[in-house]
């Protein structure tokens, strides 16, 4: 009799911690999988609100702004002093996977790398800090910056991290990665320059778009000019490269006015395709559209940290808004666009 309650209890005790084991993520994760379609045109963007009962999340979205799909949930708390929110992501090529900057592990002044699978599931760290990552055309690495003056690789099991380019004058040139070549040959950013001015003070010029061959060093300038230039992006053919542009300083406005313009990838046949006139501010992140006929980016308003994400036609240059939080007091940015 006692050997039969004992075996009751153990199978009780069993049942309940096969219970208590499971994830309820993992769960609710698994009943979401049928209702993600990885051919379905989508967005990935960031959504996130610093007041009252904040949050910080992935999500996907359909381009004509319906179908939000949460992929990774967090609530921020301000209480925290390490704050574990992503700051960035990007698609795999073949749209199963994610690299993005953030999340568990980050610091105030570190964030690591993780890749997670479609569904948010967290599958290794790549890297205990980094930004800007970018994932390879054949889906093998992921580039990203380490720092202001080099670019770092790392297979997407988290192997074989090394430096691929560093900046030749470390005390007066910072580089910022934004996009890689299909064929792996070149990587597309923004250069800034500092020097010692007139008033023999340290000073920096505005950024321009660079083109770097990763075997020869060979630098080719695609922009030159008294502007700021920053966030270039190539379409799927790479025949054009998007980026954006402050077209009225700040010491002419008091606010910055910033545009989103396109050019041949040789640098030739600049064009602005946005008309904004009155002072705004334009976060650095914007993608191209499958078909490379459109480009989503996003605006902030007075409000700070508020943005909303449009949809910009290059050839009509009319606007779609996808999203409409940020009076919400919600900031939304764009990601990627496959």
């Amino acid at each position: 009799m006692k050997f039969l309650k004992l075996f009751l209890f153990s199978s009780i005790i069993i049942l309940l911690f096969s219970f208590c084991s499971k994830n309820p993520v993992d769960n609710e994760i698994e009943n979401q999988i049928d209702l993600i379609d990885l051919n379905e045109e989508r967005l990935l963007i960031l959504r996130s609100c610093y007041y009252s009962k904040g949050f910080n999340e992935i999500n996907t979205i359909k381009p004509d702004g319906t179908g939000l799909h949460v992929v990774t949930h967090y609530t921020y708390d301000k209480s925290k002093s390490i704050n574990e929110n992503y700051l960035s992501a990007r698609w795999s090529p073949d749209k199963t996977k994610i690299v993005a900057r953030g999340g568990p592990g980050s610091t105030m002044d570190d964030r690591p790398l993780w890749m997670m699978d479609i569904y948010g599931r967290l599958l290794h760290k790549l890297y205990w800090r980094g930004s800007d990552p970018v994932w390879s055309h054949d889906g093998e690495y992921i580039l990203f910056q380490g720092g202001s003056k080099r670019v770092l690789s790392v297979n997407i099991d988290g192997t074989s991290k090394r430096i691929i380019y560093e900046v030749d004058d470390i005390d007066s040139t910072d580089f910022h990665l934004s996009d890689v070549s299909a064929s792996g040959e070149y990587i597309l950013g923004t250069e800034m320059l500092y020097y010692t001015n007139d008033k023999g003070q340290r000073a920096n010029t505005d950024n321009e778009i660079v083109k770097i061959h990763l075997e020869t060093g060979e630098k080719v300038h695609l922009t030159d000019n008294e502007l700021s230039d920053y966030c270039p992006r190539y379409n799927s053919d790479e025949t054009m490269i998007a980026y954006f542009c402050v077209d009225i300083p700040a010491e002419v406005t008091v606010n910055e006015v910033t545009n989103v313009y396109i050019m041949s990838s040789d640098g030739s046949n600049k064009r602005r395709i946005t008309n904004e006139t009155i002072p705004n501010e334009i976060w650095p992140f914007m993608a191209w559209s499958p078909d490379g006929k459109k480009i989503a980016f996003q605006k902030l308003y007075k409000i700070k940290y508020n943005s909303d994400i449009f949809i910009v036609d290059i050839d009509t240059g009319e606007l779609f808004q996808l999203t409409d939080t940020a009076k919400d007091t919600v900031r939304n940015l764009v990601m990627d666009w496959k």
